[in-house]
């Protein structure tokens, strides 16, 4: 391994990216508990966190992609390893873009999680709403204005 004043600029790149997707990966796993303990406050705060992560994950991605075109390759997925590969580093930093991958694939997993846990609970919400105003389960129908609607001429639920 190099001295950090030896490093390539695209080693050092790449290693704050891994820590960058290890932080992000952080964020959606405590995002995670948040959603499903339902607590506000956390998922708040970790919001937050993964907004600053994503941030700087674009940022570094962008030196990335910077590095590799001065080099004369361009920033596709194929041609950033070759360019890897033709570096005296190449070893590292090959070990280094395949743990970014990972990282990578893991956060679109984990953000995907999150995703269905809020879709579910805002189908709750919905489905709530549809019962304190009268509506049951009953599929939607058509309108005459061509909108759908759920059991038309149902009463809101304290209306007489």
């Amino acid at each position: 391994m190099h001295n950090e004043g030896n490093r390539h600029p695209l080693e050092t790149t790449l290693t704050q990216e891994v820590e960058c997707t290890r932080q992000l990966l952080d964020c959606l796993k405590s995002e995670r508990t948040a959603l499903i303990e339902r607590n506000m406050e956390a998922l708040e705060t970790t919001t937050r966190e993964k907004f600053d992560c994503s941030k700087q994950l674009e940022q570094l991605e962008s030196r990335r992609a910077s590095l590799v075109e001065s080099l004369g390759f361009e920033n596709t997925r194929d041609s950033v390893q070759r360019c890897f590969k033709s570096l005296p580093c190449a070893k590292q930093l090959l070990h280094l873009w395949a743990q970014i991958l990972e990282n990578t694939e893991s956060c679109q997993a984990g953000n995907l999680t999150n995703g269905g846990i809020l879709e579910s609970g805002r189908q709750h919400v919905e489905q709530a709403l549809g019962i304190l105003r009268g509506q049951t389960g009953a599929p939607a129908v058509y309108a005459q204005d061509g909108e759908a609607r759920a059991n038309l001429g149902q009463r809101e639920l304290g209306k007489v």
